[in-house]
This record gives structure tokens, C-alpha cells and sequence, in this order.
């Protein structure tokens, strides 16, 4: 596999989205006090756990992108590759959004939980992709690319704060 420009700026985005959504996740941890910091830690880490499980199993969308790769699966890999990492980051961002709108404990954990999960298959999708050599590393990254994209664009026409001028809504 070889580095290109476009190649490393495309990592320092998916990067740079990863890392948001870590500095989102600390900020509602640190917005929380007492037991409820407690509790929004541990969800934070559960959702770790959780992708553990998936990789324990084989089912995270980089082991699922190797599957597709190694079959040479055209429909396999947009599918797993592309659609079903857009849509997950389509949840991921409206998630958030409603959560941190509604300010209840429970969808604040939920969306702690399940970016954890989707930080750690971005993670490991990257770790796959370089440790494999299966196949380019345009194609090994269409997951992570899909994913950013999604929470990107859906982030940016739907997200509205609650210091945004009435004006700008």
C-alpha cells in the first residue's frame, strides 16, 4: 500500500471527525456532576465493551470489509462499505443532536455509549486497513470515509445551538 497526499489528508479528516467526537463525549461527561458523571463514564466505556464483543465475533465493519474484499463483492462492499456506515452516522449525529436538545440522562448515555462504539470501529477499521494489505488504502478506509461523511453533513444541516442567533436558525 502506498501513502499519497490525498491518502494522509484524508486520514487527518477522519481523524480530525473522530477526534470532535471524542472532545463532544468529554464535554457531556464534564457537564455532569455526582453520580450522573459516574454513570455517563461508564456508559462511555461500555460502549467500548460493546465493540470488543463485536470484534471478539468478527463482525465489525472492518472484519466485514475484509469478507467483502476477499469475495471481491462490488454490491457487498457499498453495501458494508458504504450505505450501512452512512446510515449509522446518519443515527450517531440525529442521536446527539436530540439528546443533548433534550438534556435527559438516559439519551445523553445512550449517545455516549454508541459513540464509543462507533470511535472504537473507526479505530479499528484504520488499524485493519494498514495491518491487512488486502487492498488499497482508499478502499480499506470507505467505512471510516462514509461514516465521517454522514455525521458531517447531517451535523451541519440539522444541528442548531442553542447560542445560535434566531436569525441564523
Amino acid at each position: 500500500m502506498k501513502w499519497d497526499p490525498f491518502t494522509v489528508i484524508e486520514q487527518v479528516l477522519i481523524l480530525l471527525v473522530i477526534t470532535s467526537q471524542i472532545w463532544i463525549s468529554i464535554k457531556v461527561i464534564m457537564n455532569s456532576e455526582g453520580a450522573e458523571q459516574y454513570v455517563r463514564i461508564m456508559s462511555f466505556c461500555t460502549g467500548f465493551l460493546a465493540f470488543l464483543i463485536t470484534r471478539a465475533l468478527g463482525v465489525t465493519f472492518a472484519d466485514l470489509m475484509l469478507v467483502t474484499h476477499s469475495q471481491d463483492s462490488p454490491l457487498g462492499m457499498i453495501l458494508i462499505g458504504a450505505i450501512f456506515p452512512f446510515l449509522v452516522g446518519i443515527l450517531i449525529s440525529e442521536g446527539t443532536i436530540i439528546a443533548l436538545k433534550l438534556g435527559m440522562p438516559v439519551p445523553i448515555r445512550m449517545v455516549l455509549l454508541i459513540a464509543a462504539f462507533t470511535l472504537s470501529q473507526a479505530a479499528y477499521t484504520n488499524y485493519v486497513a494498514l495491518a491487512s494489505k488486502i487492498t488499497t488504502l482508499d478502499k480499506a478506509f470507505i467505512p471510516n470515509l462514509s461514516y465521517s461523511i454522514a455525521v458531517g453533513l447531517w451535523l451541519t444541516f440539522r444541528y442548531r445551538d442553542k447560542h445560535t442567533p434566531s436569525g441564523a436558525k
